[in-house]
């Protein structure tokens, strides 16, 4: 017993000491030691020009960083320009995802994982790449798996002098007459000898929020509210699922009803996750993240929960589920239960929870007859889920009905008119009368783009009963 005490304390010291900080070219990053590899979790969020290095120094032994797995809120980093040394193979999901100031990256030759959306899409960045990646399926967001073939001379990415120049220490206190130093160039990948290989076929085109036109709702988005400093936001935007049809301008609809929850409802930026194509893991994670913040805010604060994807319910008993991007809908168990989510939102301390859910749950395909699950012939009506606390949930559709698409505005129905509500009245909107705008609006539109009926709801709990329509965001 002893030595298993004595074992177990090592371990617990062992882990507890495996992450580490290492300052590298000014940029202070966290490290996570596993085995004889280290991953980068974090830098300095300050840090403009980034060089993350694919060698660290611990307790005077030198480590291989194997892995890169940075995100934490990435609207919050204000880097600029970012090299990945030689050597590193790994960059986790959504490592660099909302890097908004990022506009140039140097990867490596030896990169042999890319996590889906690693990188946002952003228009503006530029790739320095030097081997088989293909640049389109990165920006979509799609998973990589780079054979690290070298490209040839003439077909490298530019930037590459760009990309020495970020590589290259500056001055911890640059002169503004001091002349810059010309950066020592970087050695050129050693050749190597490969048979002609057939081109990569590109990857399949999938509507995104940032290829298709703007609309209306997507423009002048206006400043409403001047300060709304106590509410905090939770968007889900899951359009690119593994196992089932993607949701039509899912990604869209959670990409601007996060710039209006910003600009006009006045929620400070640091205050809203934004979740693109969310796994089970992400929703527990959002999940977890509201708890602590009501926990921390005592009471003072109030949520905004956004949901646009797939939901599903049960054949056996109507319970509704949400579909995270990896769920399988023949297994319910990889799906998140609606019941589990409102229960945990009702148990909140907080003055206020509101649930805008673009999603149906009759087991159909967003827009179409489609059914998620192909043993399936009918679409299933879900059984209402009571709801506590204090809770007001706008969901798109009403019983079997589909949650449809506005092809014309290239958005969820619902979520269209919410926006577009939001832009008229600048956010200054009651509950009761952003309802009656949304339902008015989705039931006749429903009809005349898709010649079928598509009926919002609301439900709230017993301790909103008689006052949620007076209630505002």
């Amino acid at each position: 017993m002893k030595k298993i005490c004595s074992t177990l304390l090592l371990l617990f010291i062992s882990l507890s000491l495996s992450a580490f900080d290492y300052v590298y070219q000014g940029v202070s990053f966290k490290c996570k030691v596993s085995g004889r590899s280290v991953t980068i979790t974090s830098f300095s969020v300050k840090a403009t020009q980034v060089v993350i290095p694919a060698k660290v120094t611990y307790k005077g032994s030198e480590y291989a960083v194997r892995s890169v797995s940075t995100f934490l809120n990435g609207v919050n980093y204000l880097a600029e320009t970012l090299v990945l040394e030689e050597g590193i193979e790994d960059i986790d999901k959504f490592a660099f995802n909302e890097f908004r100031k990022l506009t140039s990256v140097q990867l490596p030759s030896t990169i042999r994982h890319i996590g889906r959306n690693a990188f946002r899409d952003n228009p503006g960045m530029t790739f320095a790449l030097v081997s088989d990646i293909d640049e389109q399926a990165l920006r979509k967001g799609l998973e990589l798996s780079p054979t690290g073939t070298l490209l040839p001379e003439s077909e490298r990415r530019p930037l590459m002098a760009r990309a020495e120049a970020a590589a290259t220490p500056q001055p911890a206190q640059p002169q503004a007459a001091a002349p810059a130093k010309k950066p020592a160039p970087s050695p050129k990948p050693a050749a190597v000898s490969r048979q002609k290989q057939a081109s990569p076929q590109p990857a399949k085109p999938v509507k995104s929020a940032t290829k298709a036109p703007a609309v209306d709702v997507d423009t002048n988005i206006p400043a409403g509210i001047s300060n709304n400093a106590d509410t905090y936001c939770v968007i889900i935007a899951n359009e690119k699922y593994e196992d089932v049809p993607e949701v039509e301008y899912a990604a869209r609809d959670g990409e601007v009803f996060r710039e209006y929850c910003q600009k006009t409802l006045g929620v400070p930026e640091k205050q809203i996750k934004t979740f693109v194509n969310a796994s089970y893991t992400d929703i527990k994670r959002a999940m977890n993240w509201i708890e602590t913040i009501a926990n921390v805010t005592e009471g003072k604060s109030k949520f905004i929960f956004y949901y646009a994807g797939h939901g599903i319910p049960s054949e056996q008993d109507q319970t509704a589920y949400l579909i995270p991007v990896d769920g399988f809908p023949k297994d319910l168990s990889t799906c998140y239960k609606l019941s589990d989510m409102y229960s945990r939102l009702g148990r909140l301390s907080a003055q206020g929870v509101t649930v805008l859910m673009d999603a149906c749950f009759s087991g159909v395909k967003r827009g179409s007859d489609q059914m998620l699950v192909a043993a399936r012939g009918v679409a299933v009506k879900a059984k209402q889920e009571p709801l506590s606390g204090n809770l007001v949930v706008f969901t798109a559709a009403s019983g079997d009905e589909t949650a449809l698409a506005y092809q014309e505005k290239q958005h969820g129905m619902f979520t269209y008119f919410l926006l577009d509500k939001l832009k008229q009245t600048k956010g200054r909107v009651t509950f009761g009368e952003l309802f009656r705008s949304i339902s008015s609006q989705v039931k006749k539109n429903s009809i005349l783009e898709n010649d079928k009926l598509q009926t919002p709801s609301v439900s709230v709990s017993a301790g909103m009963q008689g006052k949620w329509e007076s209630l505002h965001f």
